[in-house]
């Protein structure tokens, strides 16, 4: 008979949930433990974060490669629409709302395990990832390179805020913005693309007064802004 390779005691510690490890260590003061069972945690969750990641991005390219950009932009757009809508509706909606919507936003951004740089001036909220967690992290770690690289969109279009050679996750901000325009008339966050793609930043901007979004948002996606509430 081959030897257990576990006992009953490790097995039941390794059923549990790594949250639940970390609690027990602060509650029970084993501060260099919590520390270290935080850290595990974080990696568990980069290791997924970043698995779907590469996921959806090799999905995105197959289906690029496959259909051409048009019909990339249909998919894409209906696949950010499953998950973006809702997450918009399930925001405040009143203008005294918006740092409480704003502070939810950013709550979300720190899925992606990365410091933010936050700015604000009298008409928007400026956010940064430093670096961006997905697709500046794909960028930066030469997903895009070599023989089994994610597809890069070729032409310039809507899709690509109007540039060429632009990375296929990193198109769906603009679907992003469609779909906010489409079911709310105006994007709740619009997206400045980094100039060197993977070594500077985006930014990723929220007007306080949505009517004060500026046209060139709605343009380079080929709509044109509506008249202010």
């Amino acid at each position: 008979m081959t030897e257990r390779f576990f006992s009953d005691d490790e097995l039941r510690e390794m059923e549990r949930r790594t949250v639940d490890r970390l609690t027990d260590a602060i509650d029970a003061g084993e501060t260099e433990k919590a520390k270290k069972i935080a850290r595990r945690m974080y990696n568990e969750f980069l290791s997924m974060h970043d698995l779907y990641r590469n996921w959806i991005t090799a999905t995105l390219s197959e289906v690029g490669r496959r259909y051409g950009d048009e019909d990339l932009e249909a998919i894409m757009t209906e696949g950010v629409r499953a998950w973006w809508k809702p997450i918009v509706a399930s925001l405040p909606r009143e203008p005294e709302a918006m740092p409480a919507k704003i502070k939810m936003f950013v709550a979300g951004l720190h899925g992606h395990l990365q410091p933010l740089a936050i700015t604000e001036d009298e008409e928007k909220i400026e956010i940064k990832l430093c670096p961006c967690g997905s697709g500046g992290r794909l960028i930066s770690e030469g997903k895009y390179d070599g023989p089994d690289a994610f597809l890069t969109i070729k032409k310039a279009q809507p899709l690509t805020y109007g540039r060429e050679d632009f990375p296929v996750y990193c198109a769906h901000e603009s679907a992003m913005e469609k779909v906010d325009i489409e079911e709310n008339g105006k994007p709740f966050v619009v997206v400045e693309p980094a100039a060197r793609l993977g070594k500077d930043y985006c930014t990723m901007i929220v007007y306080k007064d949505p009517d004060k979004i500026p046209e060139k948002y709605y343009a380079r996606l080929g709509l044109t802004k509506p008249d202010a509430d």
